[in-house]
């Protein structure tokens, strides 16, 4: 494992992997890269509710998402799952927003796996030529979805649950941030949208964590899981 810009090479399933500090996995062999959880138009659903939040959210995480193909050089962008939040989340603020950045990266090509967001919401919007695909999505060496499962035929990538960790410190004070879950046959990346929230989990055995600020990647070594409370893995 070695650092790269601010993330963490790991080797994982015979590939080698960059885990970026902005909640993505990169595949520089398949100049693949990898997002989980836009839930882009979250903002717009809460608005239509009564609950006066901006729309500012969508725009900076589409932002967030040009830099980083243009850091990795990303051929290829794969979102697993819960591209869009809700059917009332599809407005045409929403809707330009993501077309001008589609325009920006207009060579980039497009996979959304569709998670359970997805099937509410319905498909993205076809000026954006993202090509959706149920799960398993079995185009690589290792499978794509958005729900993690008990049991896959091979190794997988996935989403769904927004994966958090906490680390307490003697004083009471702590810190929680959002994280990879990585295992031997799965890796669960936190929730790219950043409107989205954080669900703590508590690692499996032969699971390693790796917290990320957006800035750096850090792994939380076994030692420091002690910090999450009896009463906090009964919530998860």
């Amino acid at each position: 494992m070695s650092l790269s810009n601010g993330g963490l090479e790991l080797d994982w399933g015979g590939e080698t992997l960059l885990i970026c500090p902005e909640k993505a996995v990169f595949w520089k062999k398949r100049k693949a890269l990898f997002v989980a959880d836009t839930h882009f138009g979250k903002a717009a659903t809460f608005r239509k509710s009564g609950i006066p939040v901006p729309e500012t959210s969508s725009r900076d995480d589409c932002l967030l998402l040009e830099k980083l193909v243009s850091r990795t050089k990303a051929e290829t962008l794969v979102f697993l799952g819960d591209f869009l939040h809700a059917r009332e989340g599809r407005t045409e603020e929403v809707r330009l927003d993501l077309i001008a950045w589609r325009k920006r990266l207009p060579k980039l090509e497009l996979h959304l796996v569709r998670g359970n967001h997805d099937l509410r919401s319905g498909d993205p919007w076809p000026e954006l030529g993202i090509q959706c695909h149920p799960e398993p999505w079995r185009e690589y060496e290792f499978e794509l979805r958005h729900h993690p499962v008990e049991r896959s035929s091979k190794p997988y990538l996935a989403g769904h649950i927004h994966p958090g960790f906490a680390l307490r410190e003697k004083g009471g004070t702590s810190l929680r941030a959002p994280c990879f879950q990585v295992g031997e046959e799965r890796i669960i990346l936190p929730a790219f949208g950043d409107f989205t929230g954080l669900r703590k989990v508590v690692p499996g055995e032969g699971d390693r964590i790796f917290m990320t600020d957006g800035r750096e990647v850090l792994e939380v070594p076994a030692r420091g899981w002690k910090s999450i409370t009896p009463n906090e893995k009964r919530k998860v």
